[in-house]
């Protein structure tokens, strides 16, 4: 098995094997278990890989009551598990109704679908209004689509995470008790130690939901300068391996911590619009650029804004001058 199959961004994933780093069978699960896409099947058998490739090892955890002493074990239960929710989520039940939403990067706002009474309508109907959403304008950027199995007169409910293509990423059980999680499944939501090639002040794509955008400038990582992990977060979870980064939300520059810093990538677009002034921060922070020569940049595509958004609100006045003069002869 290839670990770096896995990894989101294939960035770190070229650094790490030109550095020649390795990967424990603990670090391995936990960055399988990230993969955004990969299917769920092709996560399991990259666990099965593991098992029967990798040494066994104990894992100490952050809970002092939790300590597994088998990594093998703790895979083969998550498998049960989440194969035993799928079955449990495939399945029709009369009490129960399907429903799916269509998630974009760029959106906040799901788009809900039609109520089904099994999963395969309910996908099928999904897979076409991902196509029918492109025709709106921004274009949205496509997710993943998530459909609910929705129990009638009742707060519990199971989904999938569903690709473009139709196929399962992950399955998650809420509210039901014989679906409840094992305490197994925390163990790959550890704490690892990733190296990745990026400094301070380089332009990275993000994904880290709506409200952040797609891009972002690198402020710093929860490395250390010589790039270690803290020992403070060795015994932490993954929402603990973040990258501070400034980005640009509603024409303002903010600073906000985006989480699981390995899924970062380089940007190699070109920026348009407001974003561009994240191209000027971050050669301001590669001391390329002076602060003094920031503020005036910032200063011209503040002009612009204001006065793309002047000619937009004329065009709405003159546009309906014109609806009036056709309907009343104004």
């Amino acid at each position: 098995m290839n670990i770096y199959d896995y990894f989101n961004s294939r960035d770190v994933a070229e650094h790490c094997q030109r550095i020649g780093h390795k990967f424990n069978a603990l670090e391995s699960a936990v960055m399988i278990n990230r993969s955004s896409s990969r299917t769920l099947a092709e996560k399991h058998t990259a666990y099965r890989a593991i098992i029967a490739e990798y040494p066994d090892m104990e894992i100490e955890h952050r809970l002092p009551d939790y300590r597994a002493k088998s990594l093998h074990k703790v895979l083969e239960t998550i498998i049960a598990y989440e194969e035993k929710v799928l079955e449990a989520f495939l399945t029709p039940e009369s009490n129960a109704v399907y429903q799916a939403e269509i998630c974009y990067k760029n959106d906040c706002n799901n788009w809900k679908r039609d109520l089904f009474s099994n999963y395969e309508k309910s996908l099928e109907d999904a897979l076409v209004g991902v196509d029918d959403t492109f025709e709106r304008k921004p274009t949205p950027v496509f997710d993943y689509i998530r459909v609910f199995k929705r129990y009638i007169d009742s707060e519990n409910y199971i989904y999938a995470n569903v690709s473009r293509n139709g196929e399962i990423i992950e399955v998650c059980s809420i509210g039901i008790d014989t679906l409840t999680p094992p305490d197994e499944t925390s163990v790959l939501q550890r704490y690892i130690d990733v190296p990745v090639p990026f400094k301070n002040g380089d332009l990275l794509e993000i994904d880290s939901g709506y409200w952040m955008g797609d891009i972002g400038v690198l402020k710093n990582l929860c490395r250390d300068d010589a790039g270690h992990h803290s020992e403070r977060l060795a015994g932490g979870d993954a929402m603990d391996m973040t990258a501070y980064m400034f980005y640009l939300h509603d024409g303002s520059v903010r600073c906000e911590c985006m989480h699981f810093y390995p899924d970062l990538r380089y940007c190699k677009r070109e920026l348009e619009g407001e974003a561009r002034i994240l191209k000027y921060i971050s050669l301001h922070l590669q001391d390329k650029l002076c602060l003094c020569s920031l503020l005036e940049i910032q200063k011209y595509l503040l002009a612009e804004k204001i006065g793309s958004d002047i000619k937009e609100s004329h065009d709405i006045v003159d546009g309906l001058k014109r609806l009036g003069d056709d309907l009343f002869g104004l």
